[in-house]
């Protein structure tokens, strides 16, 4: 039977692969504190990953956002009604961090919408104007 945290590191690297995320530790320490976890060194990160330890609770908190996977399945818990959250069909390619980045264009005010809409109407050659 896997240990604890072989199960973790398993279910770490397929929410990775979900997200279209990298298995970099340096990425996830670095998306991390983003996301409501404390700084982790890559080392960290790594030993996640490769399922040698488990986060602390704040840091599997960021990783269940980060990743858009519930909390109780990064844990383990919950049986089988689990699994990633799948991605909506519009987005299609869309990594999470993309999705995030939506999430955070869709808080602003409509004054910094405009001014986001401008600045990638300007960086896209073909963007309708």
């Amino acid at each position: 039977m896997k240990s604890e945290q072989a199960q973790f590191g398993a279910r770490l690297r397929e929410a990775l692969q979900k997200a279209k995320l990298p298995e970099s530790a340096a990425e996830l320490a670095r998306l991390l504190p983003q996301y409501g976890g404390a700084a982790v060194t890559p080392a960290a990160a790594h030993r996640w990953i490769r399922g040698q330890s488990i986060p602390r609770p704040e840091n599997m908190r960021a990783l269940a956002t980060l990743l858009r996977v519930s909390l109780e399945w990064l844990y383990g818990e919950g049986g089988d009604g689990r699994k990633v959250r799948e991605a909506r069909t519009a987005w299609g390619e869309a990594s999470v961090v993309d999705r995030h980045a939506v999430d955070a264009f869709l808080a602003l005010d409509e004054r910094h919408r405009k001014l986001v809409r401008e600045l990638i109407a300007a960086l896209t050659p073909t963007a309708k104007r």
